[in-house]
């Protein structure tokens, strides 16, 4: 999140005065890429700044955030599943900036169409935030916590829980020798056409069709692996239910 935030805004313009990590070399691999300065020590970092921007695993925030009690800004994080309210007490502008984009240090991603949820704690200060997530996206809006938070959720299910079943998938080919890139041209038309149709009329499979031989088929096929069997025979009877 740090990574391909900063880039950005880097890119827009804003200057960056200061990349803090836990490690130094971390820090130092970014800053030096973004021309700034990189450190693992709180006392470098500015003691004044226009946006101080948390993004480190939401159990890590309040601890974090706790190691820089007397700076001076609004500070933002940017987790989907955290009230803004977390900063509540210890700061007197603060917000969230919340992209929702699934992101990987070592995959580029234009951020220019990925939407912002934003939230502040005043009007002015959320007038701010907008214009900064604007400044590096076309697709912003306000949004609360409860609304960050059911999105959140859709997101999860829709990204992580949909990479984990291709992972799953992926396993199965390659435990009987089989390439994993056979399911690649079914997995490009798998969304492409969520994008054209809705989820549920474009839904196929035996589940679907309601051909119980089939999927008892797969289910022996998994007996060596129980959860996965679980997983194959939850989301069979979710369809099936989903379908009446």
């Amino acid at each position: 999140m740090a990574t391909h935030i900063s880039r950005h805004f880097h890119t827009q313009g804003h200057r960056i005065a200061c990349i803090y990590s836990r490690t130094r070399e971390s820090a130092e691999r970014l800053a030096g890429e973004l021309r700034t300065s990189g450190t693992s020590d709180p006392g470098q970092v500015p003691r004044e700044a226009d946006f101080f921007i948390l993004c480190v695993p939401d159990r890590s925030l309040e601890e974090i955030a706790a190691r820089f009690r007397d700076r001076k800004g609004i500070w933002l994080h940017t987790a989907g599943a955290l009230p803004m309210d977390i900063y509540q007490g210890a700061r007197d502008k603060y917000g969230v900036l919340y992209p929702i984009q699934s992101l990987s240090r070592e995959r580029k991603v234009r951020l220019g169409h990925i939407p912002f949820l934003v939230e502040g704690s005043s009007p002015q200060v959320q007038e701010l935030i907008m214009d900064l997530a604007g400044s590096i996206s076309a697709f912003v809006e306000p949004a609360d916590s409860r609304t960050r938070l059911v999105v959140h959720l859709a997101a999860v299910i829709a990204n992580n829980f949909s990479n984990h079943m291709v992972h799953v998938a992926y396993r199965i080919l390659e435990e009987s020798r089989l390439d994993p890139a056979l399911l690649d041209p079914l997995l490009e038309e798998t969304f492409e056409k969520i994008r054209e149709l809705d989820p549920g009329t474009a839904q196929t499979g035996p589940a679907v069709r309601g051909d119980t031989e089939t999927m008892n088929k797969h289910i022996e096929l998994l007996k060596d692996h129980p959860e996965w069997e679980k997983l194959y025979t939850f989301m069979s009877r979710d369809i099936q239910r989903t379908r009446k």
